[in-house]
């Protein structure tokens, strides 16, 4: 029996923590967009200005360019929960 509970999880079960450890590494910045998009929808599209937008070369006016931020939105949230 290993004298602490740290060195007996580590010896049984270091490649699932690392594995844990890797996705959560993997979600943060899935995390911060997921929080930012909504202040874009909220603050650009919805109330913003400036439309048609240029985005990657295609112009977006604004019911577009808000239902391309929706459904990144959605796109995240479910890509996190996955």
């Amino acid at each position: 029996m290993e004298k602490s509970l740290f060195r007996f999880i580590w010896k049984f079960s270091a490649r699932q923590q690392i594995f844990i450890l890797l996705i959560t590494i993997i979600s943060y910045p899935i995390t911060y967009v997921l929080l930012e998009l909504p202040k874009l929808i909220v603050n650009d599209a919805v109330q913003g200005d400036g439309f048609p937008r240029d985005i990657l070369g295609l112009e977006f006016d604004q019911i577009s360019y808000l239902f391309l931020l929706c459904s990144a939105f959605l796109a995240l949230v479910v890509a996190s929960n996955g």
